[in-house]
């Protein structure tokens, strides 16, 4: 009788435990459907990396905000990579899953091989067009089997919004920089480059930038690309200083002042000189020797000359000097050289010409963070002042083996014909030579003490101002494009015709400008890091298969140890 009634009670104990079980899910299911409803007005994500990689700044999430209609990108990172190139890709998936949370889903993306099915003449054809639109092809080497086999990749994406579209490049090459170096750079830029493209496509001209004009500066074809690359976030119009009262200079966020060759008048200086006083950015490039390659046109050696610009008193009481000197440098550009005839049709070869240094960013600072190196011709050294109210940045330097010639300089032809040693460069002892520094803090007027107020009455005087900012670099032609005059062919700025060769000069004028004008904090984004954690090479392949059999043993092993375990519990329970 009481084993019957044990029998009847079993099934009632059963039901009573599946009901709870069921009764469990259910109240679980409920309380995670509430969280949703409660947390779905509020958005946040949470990033546990040290670096917070994938956390984007405010400037970024404001971007991607103000997209409205539909973006799409097309990113040509998929099909058989290296590993650094599958790394890049797949931090580029991220960074847009980050924009396009941010944009309500308006952002929307897609990886495609452009070479996929293609033969060979295809191919050609295909980084062709991107090539026109913007996007940079690069030659990597991808192991099969036992051999290596060349590869052309496009590390890039088209950006599609409002029936425009915007090319974006993510591989930054420096100079010299090892690959994964190279890559992991060009991670750590992600966010700014997608960022910055959203900026063109989003963003209205609000900011006026003036090029000042009549001291000789630099003319309107050899400023071509220069203006069309700041027009696209700017206003920029070109501005004869002379003629203009002293108050037009503060209609504009910044001015440039490219390579002056003329006298600029004191009263030119005194509107400069307010123009700061009163918050206004200057963006100098200046130098102080008169030499240019066409002089070695009619003769094979020339000897410099002195700019006569007198500016040198407003920047040394701005806290630096520009030395009356040239550099030259090992680490250089060439020039095509006459080498002989060929059936009587001139030759010519590439030959290093020291006056043309070539220097990559002195510093991880945003403007000249991740960009390729620097093309100067006939630069000069800067010297700074000990001026505790001024910071200074130090942007770009000559390399360790670098000299000055002082004023007058010989400029020789066969120079380039020199076999350059290190040795012919000693290198610095005072460190190498500054050719660009960015200045910020409280500066004081080039005028105190001196200003006469009976020239602008209507204006009053200021003779200081805190927290402004402004850049100096030493060689005007850093922001010249070059230009054929007998088509009218404008070059992009920082390409060289001759060695075909494409430096960073105009990333460097737009980020100068960014960092002067933009407070929108875009330009901040260049300066986050991520920590590249390299594997100690011959430590993997030395213990390659005990690895190997670690993390595939492990796992299995682990999953086989809780399963009986799991099953001896189970055993014991309802054996009881």
């Amino acid at each position: 009788m009481v084993e019957q009634k044990n029998k009847s009670a079993m099934p009632a104990k059963k039901r009573s435990m599946k009901q709870q079980s069921l009764l469990q899910f259910i109240l679980i299911l409920v309380v995670a459907v509430l969280v949703n409803l409660l947390l779905n007005p509020f958005f946040f994500r949470i990033d546990l990396t040290k670096e917070k990689r994938f956390s984007l700044g405010e400037a970024s999430k404001n971007l991607a905000k103000k997209v409205t209609q539909p973006l799409f990108v097309k990113v040509y990172l998929e099909g058989e990579f290296p590993a650094g190139f599958k790394r890049l890709s797949r931090s580029t998936k991220e960074m847009l899953d980050e924009f396009s949370s941010y944009s309500n889903g308006n952002i929307q993306y897609e990886f495609i091989d452009p070479f996929e099915n293609a033969n060979a003449k295809k191919s050609e054809d295909i980084i062709v067009e991107l090539g026109n639109k913007g996007l940079q092809p690069t030659n990597v080497q991808i192991k099969k089997e036992d051999e290596f086999a060349q590869k052309i990749i496009i590390p890039g994406a088209l950006l599609f919004y409002k029936g425009k579209e915007y090319p974006m490049n993510f591989l930054k090459n420096q100079f010299g920089q090892d690959p994964e170096m190279v890559i992991n750079s060009s991670i750590e830029l992600l966010e700014y480059e997608i960022s910055n493209t959203l900026r063109k496509a989003t963003q209205e001209k609000t900011k006026k930038i003036a090029i000042i004009e009549d001291h000789g500066e630099l003319g309107r074809w050899y400023l071509a690309d220069a203006q069309s690359t700041l027009e696209q976030y700017y206003e920029v119009v070109r501005l004869p200083l002379s003629i203009q009262i002293p108050q037009r200079l503060n209609e504009f966020a910044g001015i440039i002042i490219a390579k002056p060759t003329q006298e600029i008048s004191e009263f030119d200086k005194f509107k400069i000189d307010q123009y700061i006083m009163n918050g206004g950015k200057v963006l100098w490039l200046v130098e102080s020797q008169l030499a240019d390659m066409d002089s070695l046109r009619k003769e094979n050696i020339f000897v410099t000359g002195t700019y006569p610009t007198h500016i040198d008193d407003m920047l040394f009481k701005y806290g630096i000097r520009v030395n009356a000197n040239i550099i030259q440098d090992l680490q250089c550009n060439a020039i095509p050289v006459l080498s002989g005839l060929k059936d009587g049709v001139p030759q010519q070869k590439l030959l290093p010409w020291p006056f043309y240094p070539v220097a990559p960013g002195a510093s991880n600072h945003p403007i000249v963070k991740g960009i390729e190196p620097i093309w100067f011709q006939f630069a000069a050294s800067i010297d700074t002042l000990n001026n505790p109210a001024i910071k200074k940045t130090v942007l770009l330097k000559s390399s360790d083996y670098s000299r000055v010639l002082s004023a007058p300089v010989r400029v020789d032809l066969s120079t380039s014909r020199l076999d350059l040693q290190p040795e012919m460069f000693r290198r610095n002892s005072n460190g190498n030579f500054i050719m660009g520094i960015l200045l910020e803090g409280d500066f004081v007027s080039n005028f105190q003490y001196r200003y006469d107020a009976s020239r602008t009455p209507d204006m009053p005087f200021k003779d200081h101002v805190e927290n402004n900012k402004m850049i100096v670099i030493s060689d005007g032609d850093v922001i010249r494009n070059q230009f054929k005059k007998s088509t009218g062919e404008v070059f992009p700025l920082g390409f060289d015709r001759y060695t075909q060769e494409t430096f960073g000069n105009k990333k460097l004028i737009q980020n100068c400008i960014d960092y002067l004008c933009d407070d929108s904090g875009i330009i901040e984004i260049r300066s986050k890091e991520i920590t590249l954690r390299m594997l100690d090479k011959g430590k993997v392949k030395k213990e390659r298969t005990f690895w190997t059999l670690l993390n595939i043993g492990l796992p299995i092993s682990l999953i086989l140890f809780f399963g009986l375990i799991n099953k001896w519990v189970r055993k014991r329970k309802y054996a009881a």
